[in-house]
């Protein structure tokens, strides 16, 4: 299982808000990451953990991963729904009962 993208680039967008200087994101002044050029990013395959879902797997409250990639892109799409963002990209969260 692996987490699904749709690649929105809304936390690329959101990486001033969301802190992403504390992780050594560089940071433009509208708030976006540096490397965001359009709507995509300009290192992903070779992005920070901190741009890996995978990578920041966070389970304090010991969810399975499968539980973990829903909470995250429940958030995603809320990101998407703050940004503005045609919510066609967001993820059918039951996706990952498949």
């Amino acid at each position: 299982m692996k987490f699904l993208c749709s690649g929105c680039g809304g936390c690329c967008m959101s990486a001033g808000k969301l802190n992403g200087a504390a992780y050594g994101l560089p940071i433009k002044e509208d708030g976006s990451c540096a490397n965001l050029i359009g709507s995509k990013c300009s290192i992903y395959e070779t992005r920070p953990d901190i741009c890996r879902v995978d990578k920041m797997m966070f389970n304090d409250d010991n969810l399975s991963r499968k539980d973990y990639y829903k909470r995250a892109t429940s958030v995603c799409h809320e990101i998407i729904d703050y940004l503005g963002i045609d919510p066609h990209y967001k993820i059918n969260i039951d996706d990952y009962d498949l």
